[in-house]
């Protein structure tokens, strides 16, 4: 599964997801390079784009959040819920 972050803010904000790793697809349209990058926290600066992939094999109910957590606590949050496995990353 794919998500894309933008930051239209002034502020930095680390991304963060529960429960899974995201893979860093790209960053202001610049696709990543050399060896995968997996990380569970993503610092995304004023006027970022980023492109990032999980691994949608963890079914349940989980937080996505700023983890600057004055900003989570003013509301720079959300939850994300699927039921099953969806992964392109799984060979069939």
């Amino acid at each position: 599964m794919r998500f894309t972050v933008v930051n239209r803010s002034l502020e930095t904000h680390p991304w963060h997801l529960h429960g899974h790793a995201v893979l860093i697809v790209s960053r202001d349209d610049t696709q990543a390079s050399g060896s995968p990058l997996w990380v569970d926290t993503v610092d995304v600066r004023p006027g970022e784009v980023w492109e990032v992939a999980f691994r949608a094999t963890n079914p349940g109910i989980w937080m996505n959040h700023c983890h600057n957590l004055p900003h989570a606590h003013e509301g720079m949050m959300l939850r994300l819920a699927y039921d099953g496995v969806h992964s392109p990353f799984t060979a069939h």
